[in-house]
């Protein structure tokens, strides 16, 4: 893990001083574990944003699919100069229908101009006839020592995600490894429950080959019934893991369905209490941090925030701003929940139960704003994550998605930026929706978006151009199933949307919806 702060210099945020010595990105990787069998398949989503975002002309994508003990099963190379939709599928693969197949699809892209970010804006997709779960790039294999240098800066483990010990789910951890075997890999576990209990261990799996792909059943090494019972937890998991950027595909099986929920990993700053884990650059003008989040919590509908305790020691406040549609202020609930690092539990928050106890109208309810505050300003952490949970009470897939997410730092840097650039999928599998919400930071802010939409599709070139307005606190949703000159433009492919916003505060979240309950989501780029 590398700070914020050398996070920030390194994609050239603005306000940032660029290092002299700073190495432009040439190449930029991702590597996917990927399935396929008789219930499922996976592909990788993505959109030529490079020309658009970097105005680069033309970059060259190399793609490489190999077997889960790392061999070269197939390798293409195309090149990219529209920024239409693209879709990389197993089934072009010609796998046989009957092959449990598990491997790994890696995705290169070249470039002469700098790429800025090493990590490209790809998307994992798995998918069945009943289900899809997607997220965006995971791990990939460092570009050089120098690439590997910086981002090992501090050593910690992967956490983030919800993991359960019921029947019937599965939780799992996937990887590829990377060019090196290891002969002991070697993982540690923490497991947090909602009551604050904590059980620690240890467990090996068998040697990695170079380029191994791993799906890590935690059930088979730890007995989480027993730890968490029916109950979701959480875990924070070592590991002697080197030689690329461990940044796991996680999630659970739901066995009965054969559906798949997927997220990322992200990092156990726990134990993290150095002046760089903390952020610097106070102004009265912005709250320490916040985001805002849609609502869906009518028609047996639930949305929760699960808190992890993987944050740098300190103890901080949530404020919770609830909004309609149009940006109105339903009510302000200040301070409703503490959080301390020295509790060291897993937790929920239902938004659902707090709005019926607060007396707020949960039909008129589309958004909260969460608005994190710390008492000790030298203690506010430079890297929070919330997992959001949305989901469907009593259907047949029990699994909710799990975005992790992050609230924005309050910083005065951003007031310099003129607008912002943003683009999401529609996944298309089922019932494809996005959300826009346009929500700051600043303690006031009352600024509309001006917002110029336009959409993608896989099969030509062609485009829709919209455009919308988005009042301050308020929320744009665009749902295929109602919007059919959409729905017939992506004509059952995956499409995308860029959004130019005339504010730095656009932000979103995309999802695909099933009857079912199965819920594909995570946040937009």
């Amino acid at each position: 893990m590398r700070t914020i702060y050398s996070h920030l210099q390194a994609v050239k945020s603005i306000g940032e001083d660029v290092l002299l010595a700073q190495k432009p990105t040439f190449r930029s990787s991702a590597i996917f574990p990927v399935l396929h069998n008789q219930h499922y398949s996976s592909k990788i989503i993505f959109m030529g944003y490079w020309l658009l975002k970097r105005k680069i002309k033309e970059i060259g994508l190399l793609y490489t699919l190999r077997s889960a003990t790392g061999q070269i099963m197939a390798r293409k190379y195309i090149l990219i100069n529209t920024a239409k939709a693209f879709s990389i599928q197993l089934d072009e693969f010609e796998l046989p229908a009957d092959l449990d197949f598990k491997g790994s699809l890696e995705l290169e892209i070249f470039s002469t101009q700098d790429l800025v970010y090493p990590y490209p804006a790809f998307v994992l997709v798995y998918f069945g006839d009943d289900f899809s779960t997607a997220v965006h790039s995971v791990g990939r294999l460092y570009n050089d020592i120098e690439d590997l240098a910086k981002n090992e800066e501090y050593k910690v483990r992967e956490t983030g995600f919800d993991i359960y010990g019921r029947d019937n789910l599965s939780p799992f951890v996937a990887f590829t490894n990377g060019a090196m075997a290891n002969e002991h890999p070697t993982f540690t576990y923490e497991i947090n429950n909602a009551k604050q209990h904590t059980t620690k261990g240890t467990f090996s799996i068998a040697p990695l080959q170079p380029f191994e792909t791993v799906f890590l059943k935690l059930k088979e090494h730890v007995n989480l019934k027993q730890l968490l019972g029916d109950e979701a937890g959480a875990i924070k998991l070592g590991h002697n893991l080197e030689g690329f950027f461990p940044r796991f595909a996680v999630g659970n099986f739901e066995e009965k369905t054969n559906t798949i929920s997927i997220t990322h990993s992200y990092y156990d700053n726990s134990t993290v209490n150095d002046v760089a884990a903390f952020w610097n650059r106070k102004d009265e003008l912005f709250n320490d941090s916040s985001v805002s989040i849609p609502l869906y919590i009518t028609n047996n509908y639930y949305t929760r925030i699960a808190i992890y305790p993987i944050f740098s020691p300190s103890d901080f406040h949530l404020s919770y701003a609830f909004y309609d549609a149009d940006g109105n202020l339903l009510k302000t609930l200040t301070n409703y929940t503490l959080i301390k690092s020295s509790d060291d539990k897993y937790e929920q928050i239902d938004f659902k139960t707090i709005a019926i106890a607060e007396g707020i109208d949960i039909t008129a309810a589309t958004t909260v704003n969460l608005i994190c505050n710390w008492n000790d300003k030298s203690k506010i952490p430079t890297r929070i994550k919330f997992g959001l949970n949305i989901g469907v009470g009593n259907n047949l897939a029990k699994l909710p998605c799990n975005i992790c997410f992050a609230p924005q730092l309050g910083n005065p840097n951003v007031l310099k930026k003129q607008g912002t650039f943003r683009w999401a999928p529609f996944v298309n599998v089922g019932t494809s929706e996005i959300v826009f919400t346009n929500s700051a930071s600043l303690k006031h802010y009352a600024t509309n978006a001006n917002v110029t939409l336009n959409f993608y599709r896989e099969q030509d070139d062609n485009t829709i151009t919209r455009t919308i307005k988005i009042a301050p606190n308020a929320i744009k949703n665009i749902n295929l199933a109602t919007d059919k000159e959409l729905a017939n433009f992506f004509n059952k492919q995956s499409g995308w949307v860029t959004a130019q916003a005339d504010t730095p505060f656009l932000n979103g979240y995309y999802f695909d919806f099933f009857d079912n309950g199965a819920i594909a989501a995570d946040h937009i780029f």
